[in-house]
């Protein structure tokens, strides 16, 4: 989900639609089916990286020791601002808002973007990027914490060839809107399959400047990020509440269909090593509560359907694994993990895990954002604030290992 780019105003400012993406305006719609020592070294890493989540680890603390670093030989990349050698050498990020660092900037003014103040307030520069956040979003914590100083730049920020120097880290093809199936107007959004098709350019221009052999185990020590699936279901939940239907029985089986499919092509292009996270509860968003009668209750049916997806997966990788030599995978819990942090918000530093930071439009021209954004779960009706995503990203890195499986970041991207 995600906010458009508002209309122009008679003030010269846009003007933002108060209710979620699909809520706030018809759809065109159509589908599309493509073939001990270690606790003190963890809570002394997140203190050198000055994380303020440190309350989740020291209730677990993580068992794994000092983070140890993979060289990799010819293509060790420098992507941190202090000139550490990473974990891997790139990311490839795909999927959709919350992965987002600027791709929609780039597409027409009818796709969701947010280019545009209150968002990006905690960003150094209080610089609004694209990314649906108040600062930075998983993405960047997921790179952060493999030693990269935030997520990749965005495809279509690239104005030239890529070429393969010391400050390359990996591209991120992710584009607020997108699905698993071509679900909206493909204008407004860079829908995964596409996003893969980008990713084929990319290949096409890395492979000029190293040659097959070089690519190949480059693409085979990087990780693939990617997070997909809330808009097909969104999509779902979209006609039930618009029409008063049930949800369909078929699309999650088939949507979790073409999920493979893509996958199976990512992996032909040479990718080994996944980074799933799955689909948070949608009934607990704040465009979901806003249709219930007390505003503050989780719509249960609705997460049933996230459920139900996020249950696919699982045998989806693990058969994927075993018929795919050197396929390698970690399904991120997102929807445990803030299932977690509702349950207990004041033991992971939150004071309202219910309602918007930033009510729209998000815009200096209407009610500011709330002043402790660090105690807020949700910045607006979709998507998190940055401290939630990096609580999430230090879970699925190197956290509880009820997070995540069959293994963490940290052990899949050390897996030979």
């Amino acid at each position: 989900m995600g906010c458009h780019r508002p209309a122009a105003t008679a003030g010269g400012r846009a003007a933002l639609p108060s209710l979620s993406f699909f809520l706030r305006r018809p759809l065109r719609l159509h589908f599309s089916f493509p073939t001990s020592p270690a606790a003190v070294a963890s809570l002394s890493f997140q203190a050198a990286r000055g994380d303020d989540a440190s309350s989740v680890f020291l209730q677990t603390p993580s068992v794994a020791g000092v983070l140890s670093l993979v060289i990799i030989a010819s293509f060790q990349v420098l992507g941190s601002a202090e000139g550490h050698k990473t974990a891997v050498p790139a990311i490839f990020v795909f999927g959709d808002g919350m992965l987002d660092v600027g791709n929609n900037n780039y597409l027409p003014s009818d796709a969701p973007q947010a280019d545009y103040p209150y968002y990006g307030i905690d960003f150094p520069g209080s610089e609004p990027t694209g990314r649906f956040s108040n600062g930075y979003n998983m993405a960047d914590f997921i790179a952060k914490d493999m030693g990269f100083k935030m997520s990749p730049p965005a495809y279509l920020s690239l104005n030239s060839s890529i070429k393969m120097e010391t400050n390359f880290t990996g591209v991120n093809y992710a584009s607020a809107g997108a699905g698993i199936q071509i679900i909206m107007n493909d204008e407004a959004t860079i829908p995964f399959v596409y996003q893969v098709k980008n990713f084929n350019d990319t290949v096409s221009q890395m492979e000029a400047n190293l040659g097959h052999q070089k690519l190949s185990k480059l693409l085979a020590k990087s990780l693939f990020l990617i997070s997909i699936g809330t808009m097909d279901l969104s999509v779902n939940i979209w006609r039930v509440l618009r029409y008063s239907r049930k949800p369909s029985p078929f699309n999650i089986p088939y949507t979790l269909s073409s999920y493979k499919a893509i996958i199976m092509q990512l992996y032909g292009l040479g990718a080994r090593k996944f980074g799933i996270i799955n689909i948070q509860p949608l009934g607990c968003q704040p465009w979901m509560r806003k249709n219930l009668e007390n505003n503050v209750d989780c719509n249960d049916s609705m997460n049933s359907l996230a459920r139900e997806f996020n249950d696919g997966l699982k045998p989806l990788f693990s058969n994927l694994s075993s018929q795919l030599s050197g396929l390698s995978y970690s399904i991120a819990d997102f929807y445990a993990f803030s299932n977690a942090t509702f349950m207990n918000p004041r033991a992971y530093g939150f004071v309202n895990i219910n309602s918007t930071c930033c009510i729209p439009p998000c815009t200096p021209e209407h009610e500011p954002p709330c002043q402790n954004r660090k105690q807020y779960w949700f910045w607006d009706l979709s998507y998190t604030t940055e401290r939630a995503a990096k609580l999430a990203a230090s879970a699925f890195y190197d956290g509880p290992a009820r997070f995540t499986a069959p293994v963490n970041f940290k052990r899949l991207i050390k897996m030979k």
